[in-house]
């Protein structure tokens, strides 16, 4: 595995980097199908009272734009494993009430992508043999 995100970074680095855009920079580069994809982990966004997912407009507007930029896709990987893209995000979405943290799309979580179902299923060391 390569190191990669902001989580390498020192501390002082992250604090800099979280009063930027780039605080929305993907945590993960992976391989899909022979492609690089950019993965942002978004663990702490779904409500278990509506089922639905809040996601962050400051977010999905830098990943639509990374997306354009790079050419590379995002993927939004949830805390329960579903998985979103920013257009899918402003597609499905509707605006959110402003809280305290920004203005926010909330999703229905039944539209998610399964994780195994975008990325394949793990392969087991003995399978890869």
């Amino acid at each position: 595995m390569d190191a990669w995100g902001q989580a390498i970074l020192s501390e002082p680095i992250r604090r800099a980097i979280s009063r930027t855009r780039w605080a929305h920079f993907p945590d993960l580069v992976a391989v899909r199908d022979g492609d690089l994809v950019a993965i942002d982990a978004k663990d702490r966004i779904s409500s278990a009272d509506t089922g639905r997912y809040a996601i962050s407009q400051k977010c999905v507007s830098f990943g639509i734009q990374f997306i354009a930029a790079f050419g590379v896709p995002i993927f939004y990987v949830l805390g329960n494993l579903g998985v979103l893209t920013p257009h899918e995000v402003l597609a499905y979405g509707t605006a959110g009430t402003r809280g305290l943290g920004g203005s926010y799309y909330l999703v229905n979580g039944r539209l998610a992508h399964q994780f195994d179902d975008v990325f394949g299923h793990p392969v087991q060391r003995d399978e890869a043999a």
